[in-house]
């Protein structure tokens, strides 16, 4: 059995298909995928349908999965009468900040309204099911799985959506490691993370960001012993910049080898 770890799809149905016959992914592997795929790209929904049906994938909650939820109730709410929207209010609604050029919400939103109502309540209860964390002990080491972030709290061996609260769900999904803290060893600075000794495996900044490249631009897997103190994976290979430097990220939990497939 090989355990498989990958992030931030963003939408591209084809070059996820690719990756699994790159990997030779069979029924007697398991994948985690950490979170994002969907937006940007033309296939969230389809995407997230394929994972719902195989019980040898888990889906983690990504900060697209999380706005898409946001829309959801708001929509929902909006529907029964239950939000007054003040027109001086110049804060965008869920919906507005879903379908953001930023974002790249709205091949999604409107493939996932084209649905039944039926399998979009069955989408919607599958998102709100999912984990934000998993710790994965795996001979003597001990895999940190998230989308981006952790908590300064202990919480066991795993976290999900429907346990956390909102602030904590938001942190996890949305803040990053390579963006908010420095050295944790430095005097006066503050431990970010409750488990020193776990690997951080996560994605969501995409590493072109920091210039971990190879030698054509495109996107490579960045690992560290010491980021600011943590053991780090980042997996987010530039999907979501839909340019030549973009790729798809795979790692294996067996072996730490890595594999690629460039953006179709």
């Amino acid at each position: 059995m090989n355990i498989y770890v990958l992030s931030d799809i963003h939408g591209h149905y084809d070059t996820f298909l690719k990756m699994l016959d790159e990997i030779g992914f069979s029924n007697r592997d398991f994948m985690y995928v950490l979170g994002d795929v969907i937006d940007r790209g033309p296939d969230g929904i389809q995407l997230i349908s394929d994972i719902m049906e195989r019980s040898n994938m888990e889906l983690f909650l990504g900060n697209h999965e999380l706005m898409m939820l946001n829309t959801i109730e708001y929509l929902r709410k909006k529907e029964q009468g239950l939000i007054r929207e003040d027109p001086a209010d110049e804060r965008l609604t869920p919906y507005e900040l879903w379908i953001h050029s930023a974002n790249g919400g709205l091949a999604t939103y409107k493939s996932f309204y084209r649905m039944s109502r039926k399998k979009q309540d069955d989408m919607e209860k599958y998102l709100r099911s999912l984990r934000l964390i998993r710790r994965l002990k795996f001979g003597d080491k001990t895999y940190h799985l998230s989308h981006s972030f952790s908590l300064q709290k202990e919480f066991g061996e795993e976290l999900y959506f429907k346990q956390a609260n909102k602030l904590q769900a938001e942190k996890i999904v949305w803040e990053s490691l390579f963006d908010k803290y420095g050295d944790p060893e430095a005097k006066g600075q503050p431990k970010p993370f409750a488990y020193p000794n776990d690997i951080y495996i996560m994605g969501h900044v995409f590493t072109q960001r920091f210039n971990h490249k190879d030698d054509e631009g495109k996107g490579l897997i960045f690992k560290s012993d010491n980021y600011r103190g943590y053991k780090v994976v980042d997996l987010d290979c530039g999907m979501a910049l839909g340019t030549k430097s973009s790729r798809l990220g795979c790692m294996s939990l067996n072996t730490g080898e890595e594999y690629y497939v460039d953006l179709l």
